[in-house]
């Protein structure tokens, strides 16, 4: 009950302030669509439609309150936009019927929603309140998830967290690889964060979130996870500046894993070697092969779940002497998910975002390297390039490629791309009301075309 009663607290807190800073009801819509309180409050929000009162919103109030300066139109914000449109236009062949047009429904709103996120998602603080709002989120389903894997091992299709069942993320494969993306979020808010106290032991608390985040990943058994964690462990050894601390740090992860980790996990990972006698990876295969030849004739794919359609045979083994055929087995791959329901076309859209999206956050560290004042928005920048990363490697094994981190990511990576394009092509102007507060520099002084605060940005834009 009194879980109920402060989710419910939550929910009409982010309307109230909302009312007068309208990129709250974004945040509370992320937080909506994120943690899902209707699923396990016990009261009201398990009644209403808390998505879609967050949402609309959202929508609403930028519209009627809020649409000063947008950012500006470029090569991922409208292919963002084009996803959504073919994502539904595949919908008019789609083979799957009614169950394809369910997964439209939620696959479209995280499409629409992410591409609505840059325009109200603009000044430093406003994204990183997007961050924190994001990685907390998550840390309600992880969090508990990481520490009683510390208590009992963990395993294979258990439920730790706080979500139940087997979807969504109670299910191993999405809640690994979210895990693994928000660790370089939770390293980039230990560093920067502003919108938290500044108390001397408080970086300590991300980095606990980021070690409870590896550690629930690791505990869930996925084969996936384990490609992720080496692919986030290289590029963030990559982008690091003390790269001896970062080896020292990941070599003791390393150990520590191998330590104490339970045989179960060990016997589950090797498997990896051995996909041919190992039946869901080995189907996996198959199933990739069938995408592949099924696109040869069906070039612009088969809509959303367009995997019902799908038959792969298998060999002979000792449960199955003469072999046995597969009806409706998932893609299990973002790649072949895209490529069976949205084609060649919405793969090429697809990947072209996600390198895209990678390729500008180089561009961003790099060039704000050598600038004390854009630190921040530099180290931004890699844990967005390292979280895509993360991404694109685990869920090569996972069919999550609508699931809306991956797409929060992209619209954090545009609103940084606008905020920077901003600082350096806008002149000051002064900033009044709950804009200026969300500076965090109220008053602050133009200094030389921004901010004369240390980690400011943009004067009379920072909105």
């Amino acid at each position: 009950m009194l879980r109920s009663l402060w989710l419910l607290f939550l929910f009409v807190s982010f309307l109230g302030l909302g009312t007068s800073a309208p990129f709250v009801l974004a945040l509370g819509y992320v937080w909506v669509d994120t943690f899902r309180p209707q699923d396990v409050a016990y009261i009201v929000l398990n009644q209403i439609p808390v998505a879609m009162i967050m949402g609309a919103g959202a929508f609403g109030a930028y519209f009627a309150m809020d649409r000063r300066d947008p950012p500006r139109p470029n090569a991922m914000s409208t292919l963002h936009v084009l996803m959504a449109v073919w994502v539904t236009v595949t919908m008019t062949w789609g083979v799957a019927g009614s169950f394809g047009w369910e997964k439209w429904d939620w696959a479209f709103k995280s499409l629409v929603f992410s591409a609505f996120v840059p325009l109200v998602i603009r000044s430093r603080i406003q994204i990183e309140a997007f961050a924190q709002t994001y990685v907390f989120s998550l840390a309600a389903n992880f969090v508990p998830f990481g520490v009683k894997t510390l208590i009992s091992g963990g395993g294979y299709g258990t439920n730790l967290g706080l979500a139940q069942g087997n979807s969504g993320l109670s299910e191993g494969g999405l809640l690994s690889t979210v895990c693994l993306m928000a660790v370089p979020l939770a390293l980039f808010l230990a560093k920067h964060s502003l919108l938290m106290p500044k108390i001397r032991f408080m970086p300590l608390a991300y980095w606990g979130v980021a070690g409870l985040a590896t550690v629930c990943a690791v505990g869930t058994y996925q084969r996936s996870a384990l490609v992720g964690l080496v692919v986030m462990a290289f590029f963030m050894f990559l982008r690091s500046k003390n790269k001896f601390i970062y080896g020292i740090i990941i070599a003791i992860g390393a150990a520590a894993i191998i330590y104490l980790m339970s045989g179960a996990w060990s016997a589950r990972i090797s498997t990896i070697q051995d996909y041919q006698n190992e039946n869901s990876a080995y189907t996996r295969i198959l199933v990739w092969k069938w995408t592949l030849e099924y696109t040869l004739t069906h070039p612009l794919g088969g809509g959303f779940n367009s995997y019902v359609i799908n038959s792969v045979t298998l060999p002979p083994n000792a449960a199955h002497p003469g072999g046995y055929t597969e009806f409706g087995r998932a893609f299990h791959s973002i790649y072949f998910e895209v490529l069976g329901e949205q084609g060649w076309p919405g793969l090429i859209m697809f990947l072209t975002i996600a390198l895209g999206t990678m390729a500008s956050m180089r561009r961003i560290s790099k060039k704000t390297r050598k600038d004390p004042d854009l630190a921040w928005a530099g180290d931004l920048a890699d844990a967005l390039l390292v979280g895509i990363s993360v991404f694109l490697s685990a869920g090569a094994f996972v069919g999550i490629a609508f699931q809306p981190m991956f797409w929060y990511f992209v619209a954090m990576g545009i609103s940084l791309n606008a905020y920077i394009w901003r600082v350096e092509n806008q002149a000051a102007k002064p900033t009044v009301g709950w804009r200026a507060q969300g500076s965090g520099h109220p008053g602050a002084v133009p200094i030389g075309g921004r901010i004369g605060t240390a980690g400011a940005a943009l004067p009379g834009r920072n909105r």
